[in-house]
């Protein structure tokens, strides 16, 4: 029998839509955006050591926390034409993955910050590169940097509770005006988290009734806190509250 089957159609001419789909993904820009960062980083430690002149600026930028001085420090070693030229690796980058990648480099410097920026080489590189691609990243979506929250004091605050509860009130006062921005301008939700975590950490200086009364809980002997409860009139008490002693009893043995 002959065979009916044509070979005159390409098994392989697929419809375009079942191509590989890679050219559509968008591009990472993430690897190259850290590489060049880390080497600008690596250049301005070199930079430092051979400029006395910088020194106090560099101590500043990394025993202070401030971010300014971090920014001041990038600037007086490169300039702003260097960060122009730098950005450009970002061009075609839209709105999703630049916040993307300002986020993921604040993150990053955030982690350096905590971990202390003199405790190594590598600690310091990320503290600095992370600036620098927040620069890079700030530049070519024209977002300048605005200034952020001041770090806490928390062991100067610890002792004087007056204190806490002023700073705390100021930041509510802050946190309710960054509410109203934080909708449709980026930098102010990203101060918006950074008060919110300062009056969280504020908050736990100041002791709540709530937690003295489940240390004193906790302070109480089981055989003394089974006696109290027997002391009790469980006839008197409401059909709930009964239930709750009687399930509270069984638990205590």
């Amino acid at each position: 029998m002959k065979d009916t089957k044509t070979t005159s159609s390409n098994p392989f001419n697929f419809a375009p839509s079942d191509v590989l789909k890679s050219e559509s993904r968008k591009l990472d820009y993430t690897p190259n955006l850290i590489a060049k960062s880390n080497d600008r980083a690596q250049e301005l430690m070199l930079q430092v050591g051979k400029r006395p002149e910088l020194h106090d600026l560099a101590n500043a930028a990394l025993d202070n926390g401030e971010p300014t001085d971090l920014i001041k420090l990038i600037e007086s070693v490169f300039g702003s034409d260097t960060i122009k030229t730098d950005a450009k690796l970002l061009e075609g980058a839209d709105d999703y993955q630049l916040q993307h990648l300002l986020d993921s480099r604040r993150s990053d410097r955030s982690k350096a910050k905590a971990k202390g920026t003199r405790t190594s080489v590598g600690v310091c590189k990320t503290y600095i590169s992370s600036m620098y691609a927040e620069l890079l990243v700030r530049d070519i979506w024209n977002k300048p940097y605005t200034g952020s929250t001041t770090e806490l004091d928390i062991d100067a605050l610890s002792g004087d509770r007056d204190a806490v509860t002023r700073k705390i009130k100021s930041l509510q006062s802050k946190k309710s005006r960054l509410n109203k921005l934080a909708t449709y301008d980026t930098d102010a939700a990203s101060e918006l988290e950074e008060v919110e975590a300062e009056i969280a950490r504020l908050n736990e200086l100041r002791p709540s009734t709530r937690a003295t009364a489940k240390t004193v809980v906790k302070d109480i002997k089981v055989d003394e806190l089974r006696e109290a409860l027997k002391s009790l009139d469980i006839n008197s008490m409401p059909e709930d509250d009964q239930a709750k002693l009687l399930e509270l009893m069984a638990k205590l043995g």
